[in-house]
């Protein structure tokens, strides 16, 4: 049960802290490197070592239908998600950008609400999901030195916090394969040929030079595949799984706050009393929203309660 506990704990930690940590990350590769490209050499190359690491371990090969879902995931979390993202901060600051990411928490809640059998939302999780958009909001919105919101950008940006949000709840139950290095690395390697592709429509890959790929954008690069991919990426479709989209989804309100201390730390951005006030806000909606959001099931049928899944079970009721 600890032991569940702490994997469990490291696995919001990476979606927290490494997630937040991308942000200047993303910012110095694609000083010199196209974004789109960006995109696709980190989701293709963390993808790539997910799936050789699932067939040296032996896990159960994916079914052609988890293939297919996999293009479909690709395409929400990675093509629209992270394509549109990077794309839209060409055209809108990064603090309004942020606050328009975050509204995937109300994608989220929405989808799942409005599917069949769905529920609306405790009331905790809701004042949770309210709290935590006046925080970003308080993070991001008054600190823009950048301008004001382009409207193509910011529909860009809705629409990609929306198709992230779809994506995690899409890839779930029978369309995940049981291997979390399958299930992390497929969307992974579908979304990333689907980002070169679109890299070469935008003429990216006609334009540019090895010249481009300086230390600190290769440097950049690496960490976003291994700690931003790799890692991060597989923490969060293994939360989606057990513990639902809406639970897995907290990162949204951390990622800012991070995002904003190294700042400070490296790049001599400047730390306000709104910005620590804004970080506390940001942190109670997350303990809002775990703990007023229940765990959502599978898609599919249970399985038999075998004593390995019945252990996972009891572990998770506990």
């Amino acid at each position: 049960m600890i032991g569940g506990r702490a994997l469990r704990l490291g696995a919001y930690a990476s979606t927290w802290l490494i997630w937040g940590s991308t942000y200047i990350a993303i910012k110095w590769a694609v000083q010199t490197v196209p974004p789109f490209l960006t995109v696709a050499l980190r989701s293709l190359a963390a993808g790539l070592i997910l799936l050789a690491w699932a067939r040296l371990r032996g896990d159960q090969a994916p079914t052609r239908a988890q293939w297919m879902a996999a293009v479909g995931a690709g395409a929400l979390y990675f093509l629209i998600g992270h394509g549109g993202l990077f794309w839209a901060e060409q055209r809108v600051a990064s603090g309004p950008a942020a606050l328009m990411i975050a509204t995937e928490h109300f994608w989220v809640v929405l989808i799942a609400w409005i599917l069949p059998g769905g529920k609306a939302p405790s009331r905790r999780a809701a004042l949770g999901i309210g709290i935590g958009l006046l925080g970003v909001g308080m993070l991001t919105m008054g600190g823009s030195r950048e301008g004001g919101l382009d409207a193509v950008g910011t529909v860009v940006l809705l629409v990609a916090a929306a198709a992230w949000a779809a994506g995690s709840i899409y890839f779930t139950g029978a369309r995940r394969p049981a291997s979390p290095l399958y299930a992390s690395g497929m969307p992974l390697v579908m979304g990333g040929a689907l980002l070169l592709g679109a890299s070469a429509a935008a003429g990216e890959t006609a334009r540019v030079q090895a010249a481009d790929f300086t230390p600190l954008a290769i440097g950049s690069l690496l960490y976003l595949v291994i700690f931003g991919s790799v890692i991060a990426f597989t923490a969060f479709t293994w939360l989606v799984e057990t513990d639902g989209p809406s639970r897995a989804g907290s990162y949204a309100y951390i990622n800012p706050f991070v995002a904003v201390i190294l700042g400070w730390a490296l790049a001599d951005e400047a730390l306000t009393p709104r910005m620590l006030i804004a970080g506390a806000a940001i942190v109670l909606a997350v303990v809002l929203i775990v703990r007023g959001t229940h765990a959502q099931a599978p898609s599919q049928p249970p399985a038999p309660a075998t004593p390995r899944r019945a252990g996972r079970l009891a572990e998770r009721e506990a």
